[in-house]
């Protein structure tokens, strides 16, 4: 089974500031507990960027204690970390992408949305999302980056005729969203 989580922060401090409605001390171990409740080792663990702000020693010892393969879609809070940091925690990382066929259809897993109602930032990220996602006759977007807020949006794909959900941890319940729970009606 195929399992999707964005936006983890891993010992990202400061988002207890960006988000104390949402985030409390401890997340990360809560993010951690749940995946293990969840996941076993036949099945794959997408992450759609934004995995860690750090990489502390004994992290990844705790990572690798969760079963399955672990897979990462490069978000904005990925890109200053070198490769041979990560991949001792991914069994592949992607740049930017990843086409995955689910249930028959074609879902584009990339951390930005193609369109974020929030801020101005990343605007040609959004669109390449867009053109990636049409050119690849693509059903749904799993997606990130958007964090929860006190208006309740998740993004603005909807106007970009982009069917998406978005699987940030603080919308998820702090769990992954497994392949069964997407929207591909």
């Amino acid at each position: 089974m195929n399992y999707f989580i964005a936006d983890c922060h891993f010992f990202h401090s400061n988002i207890l500031k960006l988000n104390p409605l949402k985030r409390r001390k401890g997340f990360e171990d809560v993010i951690l507990e749940n995946l293990r409740a969840v996941l076993t080792e036949d099945d794959a663990l997408y992450v759609i960027g934004d995995f860690a702000w750090k990489l502390p020693e004994g992290f990844l010892e705790k990572w690798s204690s969760i079963p399955g393969r672990k897979f990462l879609i490069k978000g904005n809070h990925d890109w200053w970390f070198k490769e041979e940091e990560l991949y001792p925690f991914f069994e592949e990382i992607y740049d930017f992408s990843y086409l995955l066929e689910v249930r028959g259809k074609r879902v584009l897993l990339c951390h930005f949305p193609s369109k974020d109602l929030r801020t101005y930032r990343y605007t040609e990220l959004q669109e390449r999302v867009t053109r990636e996602f049409k050119e690849n006759n693509c059903s749904l977007l799993v997606h990130g980056h958007v964090h929860w807020n006190p208006y309740g949006v998740f993004c603005g794909c909807h106007l970009n005729c982009v069917k998406c959900i978005n699987v940030n941890v603080e919308f998820m319940g702090f769990r992954p969203v497994s392949e069964e729970e997407l929207p591909l009606w």
